[in-house]
């Protein structure tokens, strides 16, 4: 694990593909109709990891040296911007908006 996190490279890589895995397996549990307690608890868990997860590889695509390193910071801003407007959309139509799901 110490070479892991060593290489900044590799931790902002993995975190985007789990990132993009992540909110892949959430909107498919979404589309499920009936969502028990041990669903809720998997989206709680799932959301959580998807304001930390790119929070952490946008901070490490600082470090990367090289090329890459625009890009990475580019697609980890996207990734969060998507993930913050997609959760600003659900709490207005869930608490505010009459006419909502």
């Amino acid at each position: 694990m110490k070479e892991f996190f060593r290489n900044p490279s590799k931790v902002a890589l993995t975190s985007l593909i789990a990132t993009v895995v992540v909110s892949i397996l959430l909107v498919f549990l979404i589309t499920l109709t009936d969502i028990h307690i041990s669903g809720k608890v998997i989206m709680a868990v799932a959301l959580s990891f998807l304001i930390v997860n790119p929070v952490l590889g946008f901070i490490y695509s600082f470090f990367i040296k090289g090329k890459r390193k625009i890009i990475y910071i580019l697609l980890h801003f996207i990734s969060l911007c998507t993930i913050s407007v997609f959760a600003f959309i659900a709490f207005m139509f869930t608490y505010f908006l009459p006419f909502g799901p």
